[in-house]
């Protein structure tokens, strides 16, 4: 045989396994993506763009996993690569697109991204709000200065948020990682389940140590975002009975 198609065979072969093997790989990130496992979608499309992949599905995913895991500087990162792949996206994508870039602090191009969100979309409530506050720089540093913002004692290295006050302690959310007890993490973070803690608030105004709020409500799974009645008989908060966060569900206590 000519050694010339020999080696053209060869060339063949190999480009032929290599995009067999990169659309497995982008096959398995998109049904871990559709599972909500967003942290390991964004591990596979991470390694794929790597080796200089090009695709516009993979960065609105990329872009996705990172903005829905509030990660919103990375997303920024991705949403660049889109828009550079091809302007042309539908208004969401603009949307997240401009809410990360403020992330990441490049307000000036946060604002263009916004008005063409508008133009597309101009009957969205979140553009027509823009376009009556564009001044909202200006209004945020009249306001800075006013209040010292500092950690308290109840935070971690895991996030804490949804914080409600009853009576003289603060109810809040938190993905720390239970003491003795290994459990599943959350596919959609790749993250321990969150649970609701409750913390002592001091004569001063400060958090004393925090405690889980009771078994009967924290579940194996997660519970966040309390909000409590006038007379705090009544907490209505959120509990998600899925590995992967596909649903959620506002429980009354």
């Amino acid at each position: 045989m000519d050694f010339k198609k020999i080696l053209y065979a060869i060339m063949l072969s190999f480009f032929f396994f290599k995009a067999a093997a990169q659309q497995a790989l982008l096959d398995k990130a998109e049904k871990e993506y559709n599972n909500y496992a967003y942290a390991d979608a964004i591990e596979i499309y991470e390694k794929l763009a790597a080796k200089g992949v090009e695709d516009q599905k993979m960065f609105q995913r990329l872009g996705n996993a990172y903005y829905f895991n509030a990660e919103l500087p990375k997303a920024a990162i991705w949403y660049d690569r889109l828009f550079a792949v091809n302007p042309q996206q539908e208004p969401k994508y603009l949307y997240r697109y401009s809410q990360s870039l403020k992330s990441a602090g490049d307000y000036a191009k946060a604002d263009k991204v916004l008005e063409d969100f508008n133009k597309k979309s101009n009957t969205d409530s979140r553009g027509i709000l823009f376009q009556y506050n564009r001044n909202y720089l200006e209004q945020i540093k009249m306001n800075s200065g006013r209040f010292e913002i500092a950690a308290a004692q109840v935070n971690s290295e895991s996030s804490e948020f949804g914080s409600a006050f009853l009576d003289n302690s603060l109810v809040f959310s938190s993905a720390r990682r239970i003491e003795n007890k290994e459990g599943k993490t959350f596919k959609w973070t790749n993250k321990n389940f969150t649970n609701l803690y409750i913390a002592p608030i001091n004569a001063n105004g400060n958090t004393e140590s925090s405690v889980l709020l009771n078994k009967e409500i924290n579940s194996k799974f997660n519970e966040s975002t309390p909000v409590f009645t006038k007379d705090g008989k009544t907490m209505y908060f959120t509990r998600n009975n899925y590995l992967d966060g596909r649903r959620g569900k506002t429980t009354k206590k």
